[in-house]
């Protein structure tokens, strides 16, 4: 027991120590000027921040992030957002406000994020000039921005009484664009079938995966992989091919498989690859992917980027021409003689019978999402422990070498 802790604390301090550059990204502005702002006028500018990436850590505990504006009397109030929790970290009054790196650094699973609020009145000016309402700027341990994790608002103001008529520019927004974190590459050339297919048939649809994206580590051992099909009575065949070699992974059937991060992380030099086909029947009307593959975070959101969609679609009705109308004279109004005798009783029509509904099909021993059976909470039990097992063949190894060492 002595040694298994000891092996877990090591490979805590390795994991605060990674060297991390993770960058962040404005996910929504409020209060953003769209006219010439007037001096005098009292701003309002609202920014919710995250920090996506593959990094251990949410954001460099070596890196700084400097909030500036050249608003006059300017008010500052920034709050955290970790693991559903909201702090307070700054609420001042400068034209500069600095957070250190330490406070934000937090494992990425905390998912970390930032509001920030601010307000203050539009300066006088003695010529038209571009002012800077609001910059966010990540700079690392010398001062040097971090690659382009920059986000500005800035606008022309106006002298007062000299505002241009007509209609004003847009502010000038610097943003980072917010990056594309999907690990795997799909192949489309082992992508099948591609056209229409008819609801009934049964079908196999097929893709592989390649995990080529991320520079140290073949895909986060945080995230999972979910796949999903709309295919009705669906089979999965999934293997994941490892340095020329094909580990078969258990069947499944449903509509749903997940594959867990630890499963698929590897050194990039393992050339880690991922082949999977689902089999079942088309069903017919609906609109949703026949087959879909997401990479979900530690949050069990999709991963920006980190989608794909099987081109294979259900073939829908064939939509026919309606005829143009024709044009025809309007027919001189006649006086059609009563055919039934007085007195006599008109028949009184027959109900219209009653349409039983087809009843569900039964369980197939599988878990969907509007209930759980037996059978499938069976098959989900064994695989968490094939999934246990894999992780402790992977680990124990580490272990031992750390504490060996």
């Amino acid at each position: 027991m002595n040694m298994f802790r000891r092996g877990a604390i090591l490979i805590t301090m390795l994991l605060l120590l990674v060297s991390s550059a993770g960058a962040f990204f404005v996910e929504n502005s409020e209060g953003v000027p769209q006219g010439y702002p007037v001096p005098g006028d009292e701003l309002e500018i609202i920014l919710e921040i995250e920090f996506p990436g593959f990094d251990p850590l949410s954001f460099p505990s070596g890196d700084i992030l400097v909030l500036q504006t050249e608003l006059d009397s300017p008010q500052w109030r920034v709050g955290m957002q970790r693991s559903g929790g909201v702090n307070t970290l700054r609420q001042t009054a400068k034209s500069r406000e600095t957070i250190s790196g330490w406070e934000l650094s937090y494992p990425s699973g905390d998912d970390v994020g930032l509001t920030i609020h601010l307000t203050g009145s539009v300066p006088g000016v003695e010529k038209p000039e571009m002012v800077n309402l609001l910059s966010i700027r990540q700079l690392d341990g010398s001062y040097t921005l971090r690659e382009e994790n920059e986000y500005l608002i800035a606008q022309m103001v106006y002298p007062a009484g000299s505002v241009p008529s007509g209609t004003p520019p847009n502010p000038v927004i610097v943003s980072p664009q917010h990056p594309d974190l999907s690990a795997f590459t799909v192949s489309s050339r082992s992508t099948t079938p591609t056209g229409l297919l008819q609801p009934g048939e049964t079908t196999t649809l097929r893709t592989s995966l390649y995990f080529d994206r991320i520079p140290h580590i073949t895909f986060p051992t945080s995230d999972m992989l979910r796949l999903r099909t709309s295919l009705l009575n669906a089979t999965w065949a999934v293997s994941i091919h490892k340095g020329g070699a094909e580990l078969v992974r258990n069947p499944r059937t449903g509509y749903f498989y997940t594959i867990p991060g630890f499963e698929l992380s590897y050194p990039p030099r393992e050339n880690l690859g991922l082949s999977v086909a689902v089999t079942g029947v088309v069903p017919a009307g609906t609109t949703a992917p026949l087959l879909e593959i997401t990479q979900c975070g530690p949050d069990g959101h999709v991963r920006e980027g980190a989608i794909f969609t099987h081109p294979a679609t259900v073939a829908g009705i064939i939509p026919t021409e309606t005829p143009a109308p024709i044009d025809l004279p309007t027919p001189m109004p006649t006086v059609t003689p009563a055919t039934t005798p007085p007195g006599t009783e008109r028949p009184t029509p027959l109900p219209t019978p009653e349409m039983t509904p087809i009843p569900p099909p039964p369980p197939k021993g599988e878990i969907f999402p509007d209930g759980i059976s037996f059978e499938g909470v069976l098959e989900l039990g064994q695989e968490l422990v094939g999934h246990g097992m894999l992780f402790l063949d992977r680990i124990i190894p580490l272990f031992e070498q750390i504490t060996g060492g």
